[in-house]
Parts: C-alpha cells; structure tokens; sequence
C-alpha cells in the first residue's frame, strides 16, 4: 500500500534561526561586508549604479527593482542609461557574488547560536527515506519498494544549510557493517537527489549521483528540487551539466575563479563554470534547461502530495510563477499545513497578513498554522540529532 506524500516547501524562514537573513536583509549584509581588495571594487560598482543610474537611497531599494531593470535591458538589448551590454553583465556577476558573500557572512557570524534543528529535519528525513531501501531489499516485488515515495522538499533558497545536513545524515547511514562509508559506483546508499542532471565537482566524489542511479542500485533518494538554484552548483554554458560539492559555496569559487568544465575538455573543448542562481527579479529567467527541469519535477510532486507544509515562507505576490504553479497542481483535497513565527513582541510583525495571504489562496483546502515556527514543527517530529 502506498503512503501519502509530503511536499516540504522552504523559504527563508526556514533557516533564520540558523542564521539565514531575509531577502530584504541581503543589501545591507552587502554593505557591511569588509572593504578588502577582492569585496571593495563591486561594491563601489553597485553603488554607483544606484547613485549615479538608478537614482535612488542605497539604504532603502530593494534587490527586485535593482535586477529588473537591468535583466530588461540585457534582454532586449536596450542600453540602461548608458550602460551597455558588458557593463551591465559586470554589474551582474558583481552583484551576484556580494549576494552569496552577504549570505556566507551572515551564516557564518551565526555558526555559534544555530539550534541543530536542521540536522534534526535531516535525520528524519534520511530515516524515511532509506525504509525505500530495506523494502528493496526485502521485497519479492520491486513495484513495493517503488510505490513507497513518502515526502520530497521543494526549496526556494540558495543556501545549502540543509543540503550540507542530509548528506551528513546520510553518510552517517550508510556506513558497512565494519563501519566504513559505502562509496562504490554499485552500492545501495542515499543520495541528495536534486532532480536533475548533475555531476560532482570533484572527480572522485562517488558519494555524488543521480537519484536515478541510485535507486537502480537499490539506493534510495531525497528529493531537494532547488527551483531557485543553488550556492553549490556551478554549470557549463556549453554542455548544460550541473557540478555539485556539498560544504562548499561554489557560486562564489564560480565568481572568482576560472574553472573548466571537465566533460567539454575530455572532448576538445574549453568552457568556463558559471553560478546557476535565479536571481530576485520580476523578470525571472527560468528558461535554463537543469532549471526547467527541476521546475518540471516540482510540478510532478505537488500534484502527487496530499500534503503541503510550508515553513518559513509568506508566499509573497512577487514570486507569481510559483503561486501559478500551486494554483495548476495542487490537488484539491490536498492538506495544507503552514508553519511560520508569530513575533508577539514585535507590533508590527506581518504574521496575520501571511496568514490571511494562505487562508485566501487556499480558501477551500484544510489548513492549519504552527505560530511557534520551525522550531517548534521539527520538535513535534520527535527525534534526536545525528550523533
């Protein structure tokens, strides 16, 4: 008998206790980062771009109507004030990579308070997912072990807080009976399935492959599909193919440093690694073919669930694309749970407009709200962090 699915749904408040900030945080973690020689030119190139272009308070703007404006032009090949193409790009990939320092910075000032909650989330997690495994290997019938499908995770973040947790959890699972690391090409582990193609970073790294491979070893998988993108991948604008390292933000390695493509080069060919993040803008690109794919996954699994927990996202206007694709697939008895904090001691916290944001997008489903936020949800899931 199959079990009803679970699609987990994570924005940003989902790792604000671990550190994470807002979005509309991230400008001003970009001016407090440090003036060093590799920091100061992009952030004395934004800021003229706000001063003497936009026009506008650089306290004050907001990372959608800077990326706007500039993702129109790049689009259409419009000029922006006298700024062309090549310096509208520079101004991009400046932009991009104070983004994912402010984001490190400020989870890096964090490291000391963070509850260990998401490691919890993550062990209960990978303890679900690895029953798929032990079916496979108990079972007569591989169609058992396939129809036990119990949760996936749809993130709009970048950070990979969670991604770094589930393959520690994983690691920690899949060890012999000796206590070594399973790592062979053709053993049954887990894998951080992101459902899309991709390649590890380092040649080397066995632990990094497809779902899709996996459970063709009798492995399991946990479906991350980062629709956003993610600090961890980098990919070849030529063959299309996503590099993955966990515990390393390689959008920023991507910014700094030229790597090749290792595919492209075994065939003769030299193409430079690019970050893959779906920038804050009203003029999202989500034309990207691993993007697209990822989105496609998405869609798949929301239609699937009889479930939806959103944690830590307010379900904002701006982001239409995804609202569009809730109103398309979300099935009609689905259950909708809605996990975000209820700052008490702040008058002007936005918690009954985000709940009424739910109640009317969803105003014939059955909904219920967690007040106490993601602390208190992966509490009531009963379990210990990994050792």
């Amino acid at each position: 008998m199959s079990v009803e699915k679970t699609v987990y749904i994570l924005g940003a408040g989902f790792s604000s206790p671990a550190g994470g900030p807002a979005q509309d945080a991230i400008l001003g973690e970009i001016w407090n980062l440090p003036d060093d020689l590799e920091i100061k030119p992009h952030k004395d190139r934004l800021r003229g771009f706000l001063q003497r272009v936009l026009n506008v308070d650089e306290t004050k703007v907001s990372l959608e109507d800077i990326y706007t404006p500039m993702d129109r032009c790049l689009a259409d090949g419009f000029a922006l004030r006298g700024m062309g193409e090549d310096e509208l790009q520079k101004l991009r990939d400046s932009l991009g990579l104070l983004v994912a320092e402010a984001i490190k910075a400020r989870f890096g000032r964090a490291l000391m308070t963070a509850s260990g909650y998401v490691e919890k989330f993550a062990k209960h997690l990978v303890d679900l997912a690895a029953i798929r495994a032990e079916k496979a290997r108990g079972a007569t019938d591989s169609r058992e072990a396939k129809k036990y499908d119990p949760f996936s995770i749809i993130s709009l973040n970048w950070d990979i807080l969670l991604d770094n947790a589930l393959h520690a959890a994983l690691k920690e699972k899949d060890k012999r009976p000796d206590g070594s690391l399973m790592t062979g090409d053709y053993e049954a582990f887990g894998v951080v399935d992101y459902c899309c193609y991709i390649s590890s970073l380092k040649e080397d790294e066995s632990r990094i492959r497809t779902g899709l491979w996996s459970l063709g070893c009798g492995g399991y998988n946990i479906k991350l599909l980062k629709i956003h993108g993610s600090m961890n991948w980098l990919q070849c604008p030529n063959c299309q193919q996503l590099f993955v390292g966990f515990d390393e933000k390689l959008v920023i390695s991507g910014f700094r440093y030229a790597q090749k493509c290792r595919h492209c080069q075994k065939q003769g060919n030299t193409s430079y690694l690019r970050g893959s993040l779906v920038m804050p803008t009203f003029l999202k690109d989500l034309t990207n073919f691993q993007i697209k794919l990822v989105w496609q996954n998405a869609a798949v699994e929301i239609m699937e669930a009889r479930k939806l927990a959103f944690i830590g996202y307010s379900l904002p206007h701006a982001d239409f694309e995804f609202r569009q694709l809730l109103s398309r697939m979300v099935h009609k008895d689905a259950k909708i749970e809605v996990v975000l904090w209820e700052d008490t001691t702040n008058p002007a916290n936005r918690y009954k407009e985000e709940c009424e944001r739910y109640k009317s997008f969803f105003s014939k489903h059955a909904l219920t709200f967690e007040p106490k936020g993601v602390l208190e949800f992966v509490k009531k899931l009963g379990v210990t962090a990994a050792p």
